[in-house]
This record gives structure tokens, C-alpha cells and sequence, in this order.
């Protein structure tokens, strides 16, 4: 197995493992990122369960945020969807971007 993958599964299974808690006491929000306005009660401004593309809009994030937080195309995100995005989100951020990889440092003359 490749070591970026190997340290993205390790990074996956941790994020779970330090969230525990955090769904032990009922509570959708990452850790650390409340403060941020990212936990789903913060987003459902009217608190009917569900957030709409307005309450997204309100947290700044635009259309595409919320069609790829509504996994079902209901044109609503349910606690779980949002769980999922906001896991997801995290984890995209920790891999590199494509064509990022490090140079091969040159090779010296043969012979050298």
C-alpha cells in the first residue's frame, strides 16, 4: 500500500475516533470547528431538521456546496448528508492537489 494512502486511512480512522465523543453526547458538529459555524444546528437557522440551500447560502457556501452535500437530490440535507460532507470536505483538504508531487531530485552523471 502507498504511504499517502496509508496515511489518509489513518487520518480517516482518527478523525472518527476523535468525533466519538462528539456523537456520544448528540452533538453534529467536528471538533474545533464549531467556532467556525460548521456543526448542523449552527447551519439549521429555522430548526426544522433539514437545511435548505438559503441556510447554506447563509453560511456563506454557494449551490455547488449544497447539491454536493445532498446526496439524495431531495433539495435538502438531512443530518447524516451533512455529516458526510463536512468528513468528506476535511479529508479532500489532506490530499495533495493533482501534479503536486515532488520533483525527483536530478540524477547525477553516470560514471559520478
Amino acid at each position: 500500500m502507498k504511504p499517502g494512502i496509508r496515511n489518509t486511512r489513518l487520518a480517516a480512522l482518527l478523525l472518527g475516533a476523535a468525533m466519538l465523543p462528539a456523537y456520544a453526547a448528540g452533538d453534529r458538529s467536528m471538533p474545533g470547528m464549531s467556532e467556525a459555524g460548521m456543526s448542523f444546528k449552527g447551519f439549521d437557522a429555522n430548526k426544522d431538521g433539514y437545511l435548505s440551500l438559503e441556510e447554506f447560502q447563509a453560511k456563506g457556501l454557494d449551490d455547488l456546496a449544497f447539491k454536493a452535500a445532498d446526496l439524495d437530490s431531495d433539495n435538502r440535507v438531512d443530518p447524516s448528508e451533512f455529516d458526510k460532507y463536512v468528513v468528506k470536505k476535511a479529508t479532500d483538504q489532506a490530499k495533495p492537489e493533482p501534479g503536486a508531487e515532488k520533483p525527483k531530485p536530478a540524477q547525477p552523471p553516470a560514471g559520478y
